[in-house]
């Protein structure tokens, strides 16, 4: 995960902008806009994207917004 692309691409993009951006890479293999050489964590800049600007949109501020997304990673690796 490129934090720098995951926080830029929440804050300028809607969560449905950012879930079409993975369904296109998905669907076709380029990249609508393109944060990283490889593809496995292109997808995860989007979808992690996706998921922070939830937590935005939900009126949390940058700074909490990422740390409940990192409980949340934390959660599933221990």
């Amino acid at each position: 995960m490129d934090v720098k692309s995951v926080k830029d691409l929440a804050q300028r993009y809607t969560v449905e902008e950012l879930n079409k951006f993975a369904d296109d890479f998905e669907a076709t293999g380029v990249a609508p806009l393109k944060t990283q050489d490889d593809p496995g964590e292109q997808m995860s800049d989007y979808l992690q994207a996706a998921e922070l600007r939830a937590y935005l949109d939900k009126g949390l501020s940058l700074p909490e917004a990422l740390r409940e997304f990192s409980k949340r990673v934390r959660g599933v690796l221990s």
